[in-house]
């Protein structure tokens, strides 16, 4: 069991609020402290000596936020006090400097990495054309057999100014969401039946992307690096018979201050033996199998005994406890839930579902719970930024009692694009999300036509530590 629970369950209080807490401020203070910084009264207020030290009176910024406003000039409803602009168009150059670099379309999963000048780059992939390698014309592109993906990439330097952009894999198709690695690079997948995952340098001159072949022939979609237990977990999201994977390393394998030898990985798949709606209740057992891995698809060769999680979308690792999301797919048990895998018990639960009944937020009655719950990121507090795919184009923020804040509502209609590509700034004050397949504010919108990538200034900060952008090399 998770440290930070077993010791929660001897002070006899509530799991599930204390799970609900976790995520709230999850590394704010150090064990001993913890659930007094979260406004949990049951234990002593004792020195902490972790990171951000003892914090009785620690709140989310986010809890004091406004309600949505009228759209901006941008076409972006936002809270008082928050600013957007538009750092990339798909097929336009983000940099007049360099005219031949085009934007891709159909941007989907992101992040940020730290970069060694005080700035940082945020990654986009593509998951259906690619018009970022240089001097490709449209024509060319539109000429092309199948889709085409890839993952671009923005860089900036301390200031905030966008100083470079470039594509830092090509040559891949459909590629959807992915992962940072805790040794600076992006680990992302191609969202079809028989998908391959890669790795890819945030740097412009970091090496040329590579193949991993340990993670199952699947769609995939978002990953996250436990480096404690020494895996990789990843979801996939195809045909609303999904699955939930990781991948395992042997520890010999992974050094602790590296990079693992990613041919030495191991796929199992999730498996609940019991009932899955008990999950609802409090924590059930969880076993892994190891998945047939030699090429086939994935969806050719499920195992029986593996859990169905439908359209399992976002993931998410955090000291100790593995956060991942299933988007609506007609299964009252998976339908827009919030699940938590507790690694040390090796238990799941929800700690968000519609079953719980209305979840409303304090600013707007109106908009009661999250639709279309796609991938996430988290603060070092546990603040948990959810974006809607079939919803209602928001960037939502789950809090500790499961209400949800609305931080942003993007223009466009659900039925035709969606927010994607959550990242926080290393700043911890500017977040990055892209409309999917909107053209520019004011255009027509054409499906797999467009996307529009936007960077939403906060007038606070939260607390992230993303990694430094390295080179596959090193």
């Amino acid at each position: 069991m998770n440290p930070l629970l077993k010791d929660a369950q001897a002070r006899g209080l509530d799991r599930r609020q204390f799970l609900q807490n976790l995520l709230f401020c999850a590394g704010s203070v150090p064990a001993a402290t913890w659930l007094t910084a979260c406004g949990t009264s049951a234990l002593p207020a004792t020195e902490g000596t972790g990171p951000g030290g003892m914090n009785p009176d620690f709140r989310s910024n986010f809890a004091d936020i406004g309600p949505l406003l009228p759209a901006n000039a941008d076409g972006i409803q936002l809270p008082a006090g928050f600013t957007s602009r538009v750092v990339a168009v798909a097929n336009q150059p983000p940099l007049a400097s360099n005219p031949t670099f085009l934007w891709h379309t159909d941007p989907d999963g992101g992040t940020c990495f730290r970069t060694d000048d005080g700035g940082w780059i945020y990654v986009s992939n593509a998951e259906v054309r690619d018009l970022t390698v240089s001097g490709i014309a449209r024509e060319t592109v539109e000429a092309l057999t199948g889709f085409q993906g890839g993952v671009g990439a923005l860089r900036f330097d301390a200031d905030g100014n966008l100083i470079d952009a470039y594509a830092i894999q090509s040559g891949t198709t459909t590629n959807c969401s992915g992962g940072a690695t805790p040794w600076g690079t992006w680990i992302n997948g191609e969202e079809i039946t028989d998908g391959y995952m890669f790795e890819a340098s945030p740097l412009r001159d970091g090496g040329t992307a590579v193949r991993l072949d340990r993670f199952g022939r699947k769609a995939h979609e978002m990953v996250t690096v436990d480096p404690v237990g020494k895996a990789i977990y990843h979801t996939e999201d195809v045909t609303g018979s999904d699955r939930f994977y990781r991948t395992i390393f042997d520890p010999a394998n992974w050094p602790d201050d590296g990079r693992p030898d990613m041919a030495t990985g191991i796929l199992q798949v999730l498996r609940v033996p019991g009932d899955l709606a008990a999950a609802f209740d409090g924590p059930v057992p969880i076993e892994w199998l190891n998945a047939v891995d030699d090429g086939t698809p994935q969806p050719d060769v499920y195992l029986e005994d593996s859990t169905i999680f439908g359209g399992n979308e976002g993931v998410y690792y955090l000291n100790g406890f593995v956060y991942f999301t299933t988007k609506p797919t007609g299964d009252p048990n998976t339908d827009d839930v919030i699940w938590v895998i507790d690694t040390a018990a090796n238990t799941i639960e929800s700690i968000y579902s519609p079953a719980d009944g209305p979840v409303g937020s304090p600013v707007d009655s109106a908009e009661t719970r999250m639709t279309g719950i796609d991938n996430i990121t988290m603060t070092l507090d546990g603040e948990m930024l959810v974006v809607e795919d079939g919803g209602d184009m928001r960037c939502m923020v789950l809090m500790p009692d499961r209400t949800t804040i609305p931080l942003l509502r993007l223009p466009g209609s659900a039925d035709v694009t969606e927010v994607t590509g959550v990242a926080i700034a290393p700043t911890g004050d500017r977040i990055y999300v892209s409309s999917q397949r909107a053209l520019e504010q004011g255009t027509p919108a054409t499906f797999r036509t467009g996307g529009v990538t936007y960077e939403i200034q906060m007038p606070f900060s939260v607390r992230v530590d993303p990694p430094l952008a390295r080179p596959l090399s090193g």
